[in-house]
């Protein structure tokens, strides 16, 4: 491997996703249209296991993004991490798994972009994680009245729907609540973010980019040369207004000649040869 962070890891003897790529996201009503963002992804994992068995013991999950913007862009390059925790024994002495970060602060950055799934995706990656310890408990996660305004709190409740968590909720709006004890077994991975969002390699994408630089500059110079002898030309005429006239006339007045003098010299030839 000569970039270990751009090259998948094996694992128990499958490929699993390299430390580093890059997210292609496509507008979610128009996924048939030109990217709209572009997100780079580091994925870091540590486990902590048992000399004695290899057993795990604790591991961690962060997976960090950054939003890829071109130079001068109006927008914001948001950027942020999501994490994941596992615990063979939690307070009670049972193995417990977090989905979350210990305040329970998950949202994703910048705003222009929230609804677009990214967030699902982030968060479909923890689930995936978890899923290793599949008896183990999900810890409770919170919901508080101040994280839930009039334009995102149908949003936020419904992205923790599609994983399987439920809610009690603790007033009638459904603004704050605690999630319902479940097993990591009950969450429901998800795929729907497939639709507009893809996993790149960073270094195929960079090398789709160079060759499409490579035909956008072949391409301006075709038009640069045609420009310049569009302009010569218009200088010629400027130069000589007359004589461009009649370079241009001059073929089409000998067509036309040659065209009307046919039938009179076929008849001629005719003429000739009957006699």
């Amino acid at each position: 491997m000569t970039l270990p962070s751009l090259d998948p890891e094996i694992k128990n003897g499958k490929p699993t996703k390299s430390r580093i790529y890059l997210l292609e996201v496509r507008d979610r009503k128009e996924p048939e249209r030109n990217p709209i963002a572009w997100v780079l992804i580091e994925r870091q994992e540590k486990f902590q296991k048992n000399e004695a068995d290899d057993s795990v013991l604790t591991a961690s999950v962060q997976i960090s993004y950054e939003c890829i913007t071109p130079r001068n862009s109006y927008r914001v390059s948001g950027k942020g991490k999501f994490f994941g925790s596992y615990s063979r024994n939690s307070v009670d002495g049972m193995p417990m798994v977090a989905l979350t970060s210990p305040n329970d602060t998950l949202f994703f950055d910048p705003i222009e972009l929230r609804g677009q799934r990214i967030g699902t995706y982030l968060m479909n990656e923890i689930v995936l994680w978890v899923q290793q310890w599949p008896e183990a408990r999900v810890r409770p996660i919170k919901l508080v009245a101040g994280q839930a305004g009039e334009d995102n709190k149908e949003r936020r409740n419904r992205f923790y729907a599609q994983f399987g968590i439920k809610f009690d909720f603790r007033d009638s709006e459904q603004r704050e609540g605690v999630s319902k004890p479940m097993l990591v077994k009950e969450l429901t991975p998800v795929e729907n973010w497939k639709e507009s969002i893809g996993e790149r390699d960073v270094r195929e994408y960079i090398s789709e980019m160079l060759s499409e630089r490579d035909l956008l500059k072949a391409e301006l110079s075709r038009r640069k040369s045609a420009n310049e002898t569009l302009i010569s030309e218009r200088r010629l005429i400027e130069a000589h207004p007359i004589r461009w006239v009649w370079n241009r006339l001059l073929p089409g007045v000998v067509s036309c000649v040659l065209l009307l003098s046919l039938p009179l010299v076929v008849a001629l030839a005719l003429v000739r040869f009957f006699h």
